[in-house]
């Protein structure tokens, strides 16, 4: 089962990569980027994985992929979900937002089949 975190964080990808550059989504995914592109160092999967992403962020196989990557992550690393949460909450995501998949949009994002959204301030695409 995809940890929580996981799936908000290949949420914000998605919709950071769709979002328009130097709007508030996009320079938040570009922070968590860099941030898990540090964490995973030489881990080539899941560099590919991130990389998938960005091409094509509307791709449910890159999205998959990137949540799996975060999986391991999280799995191996209790250090890595402590951080991660630090770099959201930095991003002003609460905890419980992220904990419960919770996203909330403040500029546009087009979002694929499923997703829980909590406040929208701005336009969403289905």
């Amino acid at each position: 089962m995809t940890d929580p975190i996981s799936l908000t964080v290949a949420t914000l990808l998605a919709g950071g990569y769709l979002a328009e550059a130097g709007s508030g989504a996009w320079r938040t995914t570009t922070r968590i980027v860099a941030f898990l592109r540090n964490k995973f160092g030489r881990d080539q999967q899941a560099l590919d994985a991130l990389q998938r992403c960005e091409d094509d962020p509307s791709s449910a196989s890159a999205q998959a992929d990137v949540r799996s990557a975060l999986d391991r992550y999280l799995d191996r690393d209790p250090g890595f979900r402590s951080e991660l949460l630090s770099v959201l909450e930095s991003q002003g995501y609460s905890q419980k937002e992220v904990l419960n998949s919770q996203v909330t949009v403040t500029d546009q994002a087009n979002v694929g089949k499923i997703v829980t959204i909590k406040d929208v301030q701005g336009d969403v695409s289905f």
